[in-house]
């Protein structure tokens, strides 16, 4: 799963629990799901991070555009 559809997940999983009444063990079953996405989303986005503070600090520029041929 890319970061996007992990979020989306997470989101699934808050409004189930949000919005169901879950046995417990079903409800713990989600919310142990939903922790696994958040902490892997955080190490996505803090690998982001380091990425960007390394571009930088570089000099580089990370998000420039990329030149079309021919034009």
């Amino acid at each position: 799963m890319n970061f996007s559809e992990k979020m989306a997940e997470l989101d699934k999983i808050l409004r189930k629990l949000e919005g169901e009444s879950l046995p417990l063990e079903n409800a713990l079953s989600e919310f142990e799901k939903g922790v696994g996405l958040v902490r892997d989303c955080r190490a996505y986005l803090e690998e982001a991070k380091q990425r960007v503070a390394l571009l930088t600090d570089e000099g580089e520029v990370p998000f420039e555009p990329q030149k079309k041929e021919g034009a």
